[in-house]
């Protein structure tokens, strides 16, 4: 595994003490150079039991359009609460870059680089370098592996998954199609219904990577259809404890014209899943709004992470 996933580390920067990772490697479903930061807090902090674990739980962030790791990086306000909570933090990217340009690729800010909606698209022009499903859920966790001094720290068995906007889309359907593996997932401004007619947004993605042929793999990445889709989540070996939480903004611009977030809480409460939506009143769709919020996100996280 080490050198199939051969990595460089670009950064290594102490806040918050621990430190932020950037890492550069090759992905096998992406056909191209990846990069990635994580945030690690350190091993020696005071705890009351005065132990020292040496693997941590992990919640990975999903970011949205145009983002690279470095927005919610920088911007984000995460490091803090993680190192409070002895929470590790991973950054993917929201596509792939790199590799030889595709035709239409990058005709428009919300597809293509940047924008790769957390899919494995079908589409022949487009399959061979966005796979993002995989790469998130699969490869990097992989490329964490083979990393000897981060895949030491990382306790693969209990991690969450939370995302913004676009991420926050990825967030949700990644969750609700496989919530035994994950504790919780959190969103901010979620796309929550990209399938649907009135989400632009969605059907030019969707379009792009899927085809307009066959709309049921459309659905299989549209949270709220998921929901509605799944027969019975009580069946699931966590559904008592899985939770999920969402903010988002009233005064965010893309709220009533491409999110629809009550759409996914109303499917939610019809199959009783555990679900807090908090409407914030004043705040728009930016990272002023996530870094308010981040650390009740963080804090959700981490009381389901134990």
């Amino acid at each position: 595994m080490k050198d199939q996933y051969s990595h460089e580390i670009i950064s290594k920067t102490r806040t918050h003490e621990g430190l932020l990772y950037r890492i550069k490697h090759r992905s096998i479903c992406n056909s191209c150079a990846m990069t990635f930061a994580i945030y690690i807090p350190d091993l020696k902090r005071p705890r009351v039991d005065d132990e020292e674990d040496i693997k941590l739980p992990m919640i990975t962030y999903l970011s949205g359009l145009t983002c690279t790791d470095e927005n919610v990086s920088q911007k984000g306000g995460a490091f803090k609460a993680c190192c409070d909570e002895r929470i590790i933090f991973l950054m993917p990217d929201t596509s792939a870059r790199g590799h030889e340009e595709i035709e239409g690729e990058n005709e428009s800010w919300d597809f293509g680089t940047g924008a790769g909606f957390y899919v494995n698209a079908s589409e022949e022009r487009y399959k061979k370098n966005y796979n993002m499903l995989s790469y998130v859920t699969e490869e990097i966790m992989d490329v964490l592996k083979s990393i000897a001094d981060i895949g030491a720290r990382v306790d693969f068995d209990r991690i969450s998954i939370m995302g913004h906007s676009m991420g926050g889309h990825g967030a949700l359907t990644i969750a609700m199609r496989d919530i035994e593996k994950y504790r919780a997932v959190s969103a901010f401004a979620p796309i929550a219904n990209p399938s649907s007619e009135d989400c632009p947004w969605g059907k030019k993605a969707f379009t792009g990577y899927f085809g307009t042929e066959d709309k049921e793999m459309w659905l299989k990445h549209d949270a709220t259809e998921i929901v509605k889709s799944t027969e019975d989540f009580s069946e699931k070996k966590n559904f008592k404890t899985f939770a999920i939480l969402i903010d988002q903004g009233d005064c965010d611009n893309f709220y009533q014209t491409q999110l629809y977030p009550e759409r996914f809480v109303d499917a939610c409460m019809e199959k009783k899943l555990n679900c807090t939506y908090n409407l914030r009143k004043g705040y728009d769709h930016s990272y002023w709004f996530i870094s308010t919020f981040m650390e009740n996100h963080i804090k959700f996280h981490a009381e389901r992470l134990v």
